[in-house]
């Protein structure tokens, strides 16, 4: 199973990066993970240009450091996305790479989206119940039913002020997310 891990985090060693590592943990060997630290990459918004729809060959104009991530997410059997929970939605950092997956023109290419799994960790400073993350997980809602994702898998952690690191409880819940997903290995009915 080829997994493709994109860390949304501007903190390599916060709650974001803690739960990411423990699911990573928890999917074992039967999986080749792909990890990206987004924040260390250049990803130009998307400027509406189209050229992902009239010009054959491409995905997207942009030579910025998403290119390489295109044939990484359409070779993904799982993607997991792994936020902070920032003003009721993603960070920026997740939002650019989701805005520019427009350039796999998912409305000519289905294939590139249909059945592949979606998996979400979320972490925030809040305490239960956080309405940004349930903003947030309604976007991943929508974004697989638009695409044909099987969304199969979401995590949510509540900090308050304790790291996910100084967590047992929360570490132990995403890698039993990961053994999970990894004993699912095919798409989600």
């Amino acid at each position: 199973m080829n997994v493709l891990l994109l860390e949304a985090s501007p903190r390599r060693k916060g709650s974001t990066a803690a739960l990411a590592k423990a699911l990573v943990e928890g999917l074992g060997g039967a999986a080749k993970v792909k990890e990206v630290f987004l924040h260390d990459l250049h990803i130009r918004p998307c400027s509406a240009c189209n050229s992902c729809r009239t010009r054959a060959g491409i995905y997207c104009a942009f030579d910025d450091d998403m290119q390489p991530l295109y044939p990484e997410f359409i070779r993904a059997d799982l993607v997991v996305m792994a936020t902070p929970v920032y003003w009721w939605s993603v960070s920026a950092q997740l939002k650019l790479f989701i805005d520019r997956l427009y350039g796999l023109n998912g409305e000519e290419h289905p294939e590139r989206f249909r059945g592949k799994r979606l998996a979400v960790l979320m972490a925030h400073g809040d305490e239960k119940p956080c309405s940004g993350a349930k903003g947030a997980l309604r976007m991943f809602e929508e974004i697989a039913q638009y695409t044909g994702m099987n969304l199969v898998g979401e995590m949510e952690y509540s900090s308050g002020s304790r790291e996910a690191a100084d967590a047992p409880q929360a570490l132990a819940e995403a890698r039993t997310l990961g053994a999970r997903l990894a004993a699912a290995t095919g798409p989600a009915a």
